[in-house]
């Protein structure tokens, strides 16, 4: 078995036997959840648009069992908590944004799905993990996704400034904010978007004295994802 035509992992080795095979049924029975979800999410999005979402996950199964980008590998568990728990913030997103950065995106989530949703904003994934960035930058281009690139870099040695600054699971919002301040836009209505599962009270409580506070919160839904989830808004204090 072998990899998609033109590409080559980062690990220059055959795929390993158990990769789950995308067939036409699985790529249907996928389509249709995500049709669904996107509908309740009041989320608008071409054939195009679903059909690259659809094939990222066809993309990342590939790679995953070559390079372990994520403990994830059923299908449908990848859409719901990849694609659809990445998507369920761009509605908080500004139309007037046009930068975006995802701190610590591993293996581009939430900056795949949302460079697909918002193909208006240049969207860039920051890891420090080599493989990771070089699998969002294989994808990006196998894909067709041309606002999407990835940086191998920490975050705090990314000398870049964005309208919006995210991140999904990636640390305390302490180190969060200490490490990617200086990526965040000196424009008053720039914003830094922590996403979170349960509401981290104690992390809140930690970020006394960092020059940062929660300004506001929401919680999430996500269709089929029985876990919480919310969003943080931080602001300098």
């Amino acid at each position: 078995m072998t990899t998609s035509a033109g590409l080559r992992p980062v690990i220059d080795r055959p795929l390993k036997r158990d990769q789950i095979e995308f067939t036409p049924e699985l790529r249907a029975e996928l389509r249709a959840t995500l049709d669904a979800a996107l509908t309740e999410m009041h989320i608008k999005a071409n054939d195009k648009q679903k059909n690259q979402l659809v094939e990222s996950l066809a993309f990342l199964s590939e790679w995953n069992a070559v390079i372990n980008l994520t403990a994830i590998r059923e299908p449908q568990a990848m859409l719901i908590q990849h694609i659809l728990d990445s998507v369920s913030i761009l509605h908080f997103i500004p139309k007037e944004a046009t930068t975006l950065l995802d701190v610590g995106s591993g293996g581009g989530f939430p900056a795949l799905p949302i460079a697909v949703l918002r193909p208006d904003l240049e969207v860039v994934s920051v890891d420090s993990v080599r493989k990771k960035t070089d699998y969002v930058n294989k994808a990006a281009e196998a894909l067709g996704i041309g606002n999407l690139s990835a940086v191998h870099s920490r975050v705090q040695d990314h000398p870049v400034t964005y309208d919006v600054v995210i991140s999904r699971a990636y640390a305390s919002l302490r180190d969060f904010v200490t490490s990617a301040q200086g990526c965040v836009s000196p424009d008053d209505d720039a914003l830094v978007l922590a996403m979170k599962g349960k509401f981290p009270a104690d992390e809140v409580a930690d970020l006394a004295g960092s020059g940062w506070v929660v300004d506001r919160k929401r919680a999430l839904t996500v269709p089929h994802l029985e876990a919480e989830r919310c969003l943080l808004w931080l602001e300098r204090a």
